[in-house]
């Protein structure tokens, strides 16, 4: 029998080349297999049996096995026996097993045979996951051992219908990884063949001993034979692969048929391996009795269109007038086309690389011209902020409002008094009427810049009083928004708002006068609208106001001057704000709280405040005010 050793199997099979032996007989008539020159090879010493193939099984002198099937000489090549490990494996032995792919951790599910082992179970994974056997490891789960290939599930207590959970690490070899694995293997196969050859050399001088002393020993097989195989990979180079042959159970060779050339008497001997298929063999049926049995007619069939060829001759005029001359061209030989074909591929590739070029070029100006592009926007949009900070800087200086823009002045106020201070002192020495004439006058100046900031604090209260104000009076006189069911807004004014917007005109008619110059017509039609709004309700407030717009309507009748009446202007403006940011008067502003509300004030009609301004704001508000 003859095995191979391990890790070749998807090779093809080699040719094996033996030598004729010294007393080989005469071989029968060849049979239907493919020949194998032989030739007598030197016979080495004997292998350990541990180093044999245990897949290949024993033959016998019968011509049989070691299972005990008869094979003969025209037999087709012997199949790959199964491994122990799947001898008797049915339903009942197989386990669930889900295995878990590293590191993407995706699971795959099937079912395996207990006695399955785990190197035939990573060639099923490979047959349905797309990934090499050789970047497979399976281990036990939450990082355990890695699982040899020789071992099985049973081998670890797993029995059939149980579930198992193992890892499948994958681990892609790179093209350094495997060219130094390739040359390391090609370096110990070279040192194995090295051996093997000084193995043959000393087992063939042994022979011609044995030839020499004119014993009588029948030829048998060699024990190790060497085959080239050449690399599976692009740049893996080619082995040469030592096979042992194990020829103890049977004291010849098995004859399988061959042929002898009769040109130089070489002796051609079929062969047989016991090489795993890589694919199955498909038959296909050539030859069908209904083909054979098939009964075939000749019939005859008329064509509409006949056509015929004729040829010129002396009886024979001919139309020649749409005939056409062809002849060859100038004859080119392979090179020359080849030439044609290069010069004009490299043309194409030339303006290929061209266009591919210009395009890159193109991107790239793109991008340099955009780069550009946001640098100057970006320097642009810096020099505008920096002004912009630099106009603010100025202005809150200039024209303070916050009180952080008061806090600021005060302290460069006082950085600017402790650097003057320092110049006072370097330039006068203390104690002299020169330092304290210098002292009085850095006072004076202290004083003024004092003097004005307040005065601009005194303004900036102005302003800010009257846009809180403007924006309450605003705010109050807003219409409400109201949610409905489906999630839309809709504007409703309630009496409370429209009162809140009549008073916030008003007051806006006061204030008018700060603004531009008011006729005294229009003056005098403010103050009765401010009068018949207040008396509405009878408090010491509402009376002041009304004594005060009948006094300011009086001197204007008489013609005073309307710059002697600003004080009297600002005190009527103040207490009609009073009045809209009470309660009792203008029920929207109880959302402010800005002044106190008062209590236990009653109409003459022996209403509150709160209800007479409620009534006021539902019926009163829409009634025509009489002019003075």
């Amino acid at each position: 029998m003859i095995g191979r050793e391990m890790g070749e199997e998807d090779a093809p099979p080699p040719a094996v080349e033996t030598e004729e032996a010294p007393n080989a007989v005469e071989a029968p008539p060849a049979v239907d297999h493919h020949p194998v020159e032989t030739h007598p090879v030197e016979t080495p010493e004997e292998t350990p049996a541990a180093e044999r193939d245990e897949d290949a099984p024993a033959q016998t002198e019968e011509g049989t096995d070691s299972r005990g099937e008869p094979e003969s000489a025209g037999a087709e090549p012997s199949t790959t026996q199964r491994s122990h490990h799947d001898a008797g494996a049915g339903d009942e032995d197989l386990v669930d097993c889900t295995f878990v792919v590293l590191p993407e951790r995706f699971e795959h599910s099937a079912k395996v045979a207990a006695t399955t082992p785990f190197g035939s179970v990573k060639a099923h994974l490979a047959n349905s996951l797309p990934i090499p056997v050789e970047a497979m490891t399976l281990r036990q789960p939450d990082g355990g051992e890695p699982l040899p290939d020789d071992a099985c599930l049973a081998d670890y207590g797993v029995g059939g219908a149980d579930e198992v959970e193992l890892e499948l690490v994958v681990a892609y070899r790179t093209e350094a990884e495997l060219q130094a694995e390739a040359l390391e293997a090609a370096q110990r196969d070279a040192h194995e063949f090295a051996i093997a050859e000084e193995e043959a050399r000393l087992a063939a001088e042994a022979e011609a001993a044995d030839a020499a002393g004119g014993s009588g020993a029948t030829s048998r097989l060699p024990e190790v034979l060497r085959v080239h195989v050449k690399g599976r990979r692009k740049g893996e180079p080619s082995r040469t692969v030592t096979v042992r042959i194990d020829a103890s159970g049977c004291a010849q060779p098995r004859y399988l048929g061959g042929f002898r050339d009769r040109r130089d008497g070489t002796v051609y001997h079929h062969a047989s391996n016991q090489t795993i298929p890589t694919k199955p063999r498909v038959w296909k049926t050539k030859f069908t009795t209904e083909t054979q049995t098939m009964q075939g007619r000749s019939r005859q069939a008329q064509t509409k269109a006949e056509a015929s060829t004729q040829m010129a001759r002396k009886d024979l005029v001919m139309d020649e007038s749409k005939d056409v001359l062809v002849w060859t061209g100038k004859y080119m030989t392979h090179a020359e086309i080849m030439e044609i074909k290069e010069r004009h591929t490299v043309t194409l590739q030339k303006y290929v690389r061209g266009m591919r070029a210009r395009r890159l070029a193109n991107v790239l100006r793109v991008r340099r011209d955009d780069a550009v592009k946001r640098a100057e926007e970006d320097e642009i949009k810096r020099a505008e902020a920096e002004e912009r900070r630099g106009r603010f800087e100025i202005e809150r200086r200039i024209r303070p409002k916050t009180s952080e823009d008061f806090e600021l002045l005060y302290t460069e106020l006082e950085q600017w008094r402790v650097r003057e201070t320092a110049v006072v002192n370097a330039e006068f020495p203390p104690e002299t009427d020169a330092r304290r004439v210098a002292m009085k006058r850095l006072l004076a100046k202290e004083t003024e810049l004092i003097r004005t900031i307040g005065r601009l604090r005194i303004a900036a209260n102005n302003a800010n009083r009257e846009r809180r104000v403007e924006r309450t009076l605003e705010d109050m006189s807003q219409s409400k928004r109201w949610e409905r069911k489906d999630g839309s807004l809709v504007e409703v004014d309630t009496p409370f708002t429209v009162r809140a917007r009549e008073l916030a005109h008003i007051y806006d008619a006061l204030r008018l006068e700060t603004k531009r110059d008011v006729s005294t017509d229009e003056r005098l039609d403010v103050l009765v609208h401010v009068k018949w709004t207040v008396k509405e309700f009878d408090c010491g407030l509402t009376r002041e106001i009304v004594e005060l717009a009948d006094r300011e309507a009086d001197l204007l009748n008489r013609g005073r001057d309307p710059g002697a009446m600003t004080g009297l202007r600002r005190r009527i403006a103040n207490l009609f704000l009073q009045f809209v940011e009470t309660p009792e008067f203008n029920p929207e502003s109880a959302r402010y709280s800005v002044t106190n509300v008062v209590h236990g004030m009653e109409t003459e009609d022996g209403l509150t405040l709160q209800e007479a301004a409620m009534m006021s704001a539902t019926q009163k508000f829409s009634r025509p005010i009489r002019n003075r």
